[in-house]
């Protein structure tokens, strides 16, 4: 199929053109893919603002509003960038708030939750030391901030590797945890 002009992209794309669609995708997403991983993502994170920057142009280009001065899969990754970087100060300012309201409890509530705390940290350290050696070893390097590439080159893995274990074993300790009884208190206080 031959090479398509940022018109007829365009106009694909504002029509649903699957085909345009598809090729859209194939070709933009693991652009974007790789900078919200970059940027401390996820790949639903990544697949969450590529669907809403989609929408966000696709509104643009519908009122008329853009003038496009770039090439669409510049605009695209921009639209990308933008709408990740406001979800991060949104969270940020989520966790400041919950930092600020932690600050400002009654005593009573901040020894009861220092108490909860200590729980979940002994509840989650007695399954963490049944998971294998190497596992607890990966798992030791993303506590210490590594990404995964860091991760996969102390351990000699490949990065597709560690991030399949780091998601596995996830997965696995809260099933686990989650069925434990002392769980189910913590959860219910």
């Amino acid at each position: 199929m031959a090479l398509k002009s940022e018109q007829e992209i365009i106009d694909g794309i504002m029509l649903g053109d699957e085909i345009t669609l598809a090729s859209f995708y194939r070709q933009h997403l693991p652009y974007i893919k790789n900078h919200i991983l970059k940027k401390g993502g996820s790949k639903e994170d990544a697949e969450d603002i590529f669907q809403d920057a989609l929408l966000v142009m696709y509104l643009k280009l519908k009122s008329n509003d853009t003038l496009i001065s770039t090439t669409i899969g510049a605009y695209f990754y921009g639209v990308c960038k933008n709408l990740w970087l406001n979800r991060l100060r949104k969270e940020r300012k989520w966790l400041m708030a919950d930092i600020l309201a932690d600050d400002f409890k009654d005593p009573q509530t901040a020894i009861t939750d220092q108490i909860q705390q200590k729980d979940r940290k002994k509840l989650f350290n007695t399954y963490f030391s049944t998971l294998h050696t190497s596992t607890k070893q990966l798992w030791s390097l993303f506590f210490e901030e590594k990404n995964s590439k860091e991760v996969s080159l102390a351990m000699g893995y490949t990065e597709k590797y560690v991030r399949k274990k780091k998601c596995e074993t996830k997965k696995e300790l809260i099933q686990t945890i989650s069925k434990d009884p002392l769980y189910k208190e913590l959860v219910d206080i």
